[in-house]
């Protein structure tokens, strides 16, 4: 790649710039070029993130290899609609790319318009992460079109982007109706507090009851509270093809684990991982978690973190676990009070369970039950997370 390197250095003298390290790096460790990989958040790229002017050079002198290339991945890099656009122009020449990451660039609306301008055009196209970048609605619709031009997106990540209610009814309308995406994001968007969501949910309620592809979905910070979230969970009772579902940070309270436990007491489930973490789920709502924990034959992953639970509601949880052969990760740290009958009950339940099984760990100090966290890290395939 030495050859490259020159040229890249040639090139930013020719744009009156500095070569960037993290470019240099990248050329001094290709092995060919078929990926082009240069993460802003790496602790070697943190103050050398790709920049619009950076980028120009270094996509002139990939130009030649543009067909080779399976993956870009300019993950927390400080992109914009400019580099959005000289990125654009790069991508008409890359029939055979597979993945794109922008993910935590700051990428606006017209950007994405571009992008998905050109990817329309690129018919191999697998994996599209826009997370964390400024889409908003006018974007989130351009990318969105993406999915009637290409029958191979799989994963479609539209995250943390500011998107309001259009887009969102836009994504989840197209959603609906198609079944070669497998993974969709479209977590924290920018909504209005109106309680429960009743505008947007039975959107992505018939979404849900229509969808016959997807696997893993992101509802996180939706503003659900228990209404919307009876609304989905009503929906998903047609759904039978769902494995994941992550409604983290929904104000869901007692009335809407009530619905989610109605749901996990279907003797059809399918879903094997559910996040509900940052709820306000409280003893009632644990309970009733709880009694369908005890029934459920599908759920292997729960994430209950931070839900305001007490010592009764966990010990319900506990109890249920003792019935329960099918769950394989339990998180529920982050609450108000373990005490010393629900630490009890946890105790005897990991002697019989793997550590991996819950993410604390309960030990008897001076004949007194106490407890601390355990690191069991993220779970790939019962969570969105895929990087």
């Amino acid at each position: 790649m030495e050859d490259k390197l020159n040229s890249y250095k040639e090139e930013c003298n020719t744009h009156s710039i500095e070569p960037l390290p993290s470019i240099i790096r990248y050329f001094e460790a290709a092995g060919d070029l078929t990926e082009l990989v240069i993460h802003g958040n790496d602790k070697y790229n943190f103050h050398q993130r790709v920049t619009d002017e950076h980028l120009d050079p270094l996509l002139i002198v990939l130009s030649s290899d543009a067909e080779n290339i399976l993956t870009i991945d300019l993950r927390y890099n400080l992109l914009t609609d400019i580099g959005a656009t000289t990125l654009r122009d790069f991508l008409k020449s890359t029939k055979n790319l597979k993945k794109l990451n922008l993910v935590g660039n700051n990428i606006g609306s017209n950007g994405a318009k571009h992008l998905a301008a050109a990817l329309k055009d690129i018919k191999t196209l697998e994996y599209l992460n826009v997370n964390g970048n400024h889409i908003e609605t006018d974007g989130c619709i351009g990318i969105t079109e993406l999915i009637f031009y290409n029958a191979q997106l799989r994963y479609f990540n539209l995250g943390n982007n500011d998107i309001k209610y259009d887009g969102i009814i836009a994504l989840a309308n197209v959603i609906g109706y198609n079944s070669t995406v497998q993974v969709l994001n479209m977590e924290n968007p920018s909504l209005p507090s109106s309680p429960g969501g009743q505008e947007w949910t039975p959107h992505i309620g018939k979404m849900l009851a229509n969808n016959i592809g997807l696997l893993k979905l992101s509802l996180r910070k939706y503003k659900l509270r228990c209404d919307g979230t009876y609304t989905i969970m009503k929906q998903l009772m047609e759904n039978k093809k769902l494995q994941v579902l992550d409604l983290g940070a929904n104000e869901i309270s007692v009335e809407g684990c009530m619905a989610i436990a109605n749901f996990l007491k279907q003797e059809d489930c399918v879903l094997e991982g559910l996040q509900l973490p940052n709820n306000k789920a409280g003893d009632l709502g644990a309970k009733a978690i709880a009694q369908a924990l005890a029934v459920n034959k599908s759920l292997r992953y729960l994430d209950f973190t931070y839900n305001n639970i007490n010592d009764d509601g966990l010990s319900r949880i506990a109890e249920s676990l003792s019935i329960n052969s099918i769950l394989q990760i339990l998180k529920l740290f982050g609450h108000n009070y373990f005490g010393q009958e629900s630490m009890s009950l946890f105790f005897k339940l990991q002697a019989k369970k793997p550590k991996y099984y819950l993410d604390f760990t309960v030990y008897i100090v001076d004949e007194h039950y106490d407890m601390g966290y355990v690191d069991n890290g993220v779970n790939k395939t019962w969570t969105l997370y895929d990087d």
